[in-house]
Formats: structure tokens, sequence, C-alpha cells
């Protein structure tokens, strides 16, 4: 008797036995990026270097499933689609509120916004969110950094998020 294997089964039985990956960078690319960002909901503990802020972040689905907020602090941010995009409009401390357009053909699980226009920005130079990356690493790990413009140059704002249970 001989046993025949095909690369494809070999890769379901791998899969198989992989175990369930929910928004993983692997499984991003069956979601659609709404999706991957719905999958998020909960709370998470918030690192920014050595230190852990004394507040989560949690995202939450709403609108009849139609929005995803993120709650940072005292900063909302909502995420929603509008035709093919995926937008975001980040409501800041600073009581401007960019608008950011998730930009396309990134590698899976890394999700780039940039900036297309901003409301109750008094100058240009004014400091602002002017891109925000997620970089999913896994169902309970999300890096995030948050890039502002600061007059002519600019300046980053890293964070580790780490789900709770």
């Amino acid at each position: 008797m001989t046993i025949r294997f095909s690369l494809a089964s070999i890769g379901l039985l791998v899969l198989a036995l992989s175990g369930p990956a929910v928004a993983s960078p692997a499984l991003a690319g069956e979601l659609t990026p709404f999706e991957v960002f719905q999958s998020l909901k909960g709370a998470w503990m918030i690192r920014a270097g050595d230190n852990t802020l004394p507040f989560d972040m949690t995202y939450a689905v709403g609108s009849n499933g139609t929005i995803v907020t993120e709650q940072f602090g005292k900063e909302l941010s909502v995420f929603y689609s509008d035709g093919g995009s995926l937008l975001m409009t980040h409501f800041c401390n600073r009581g401007n509120q960019p608008r950011l357009k998730l930009k396309s053909g990134g590698p899976a699980g890394r999700y780039e916004f940039d900036m297309f226009d901003i409301t109750n920005l008094k100058d240009a130079s004014d400091a602002h969110v002017q891109k925000i990356v997620y970089e999913i690493l896994d169902p309970k790990h999300v890096n995030l950094e948050i890039i502002w413009k600061k007059g002519a140059g600019e300046e980053s704002e890293k964070y580790v998020l780490t789900k709770r249970s």
C-alpha cells in the first residue's frame, strides 16, 4: 500500500493542526480591513516604552455594525467604510479632527492610514496627526504608531497593545 500526500493536503493538515488565529496577519487577507478592526473589540493594555498607561484602549462595534470606535484615553477615533475605502476620523484632544484613509497595498497585518483632510485646524503648521499605522501581530498583540506633523517636521509615538482576557 502506497500513501501519497499532495502539497495541498499537507498544507491543509498543517492549517488544521495550527488552531484558530482570528485576525492574525496570515488570516487578515481573508478578512476585509473593516472586519479586522471589528475583531479588535474589547479592552487592550497600552505600553509606551517601559511604561504601562493608566487606562485601556477600547474597541467597540456600533451603529448596527457599520462603525468601530477606538477610545484612547479621552480621544476617540471612528472607523467606517465609504464605498470601497476604509476611513477613520480621529477626534483629537487638540481640538482638530483629521480624517484618514487606509492606504492600499500594504503587507498583510499592516494597516496604514494617511490624512487626507482635517477640520478645525487653525493653521497648517499647528501640530496634528498625519498618519496612523496599526501592525496586527496576532489576535492579542498590536503595534500602533501615531505620526504627528509639527511645523515642517514630524514626530512619532509608538505603543504596544495587549488584549486583556
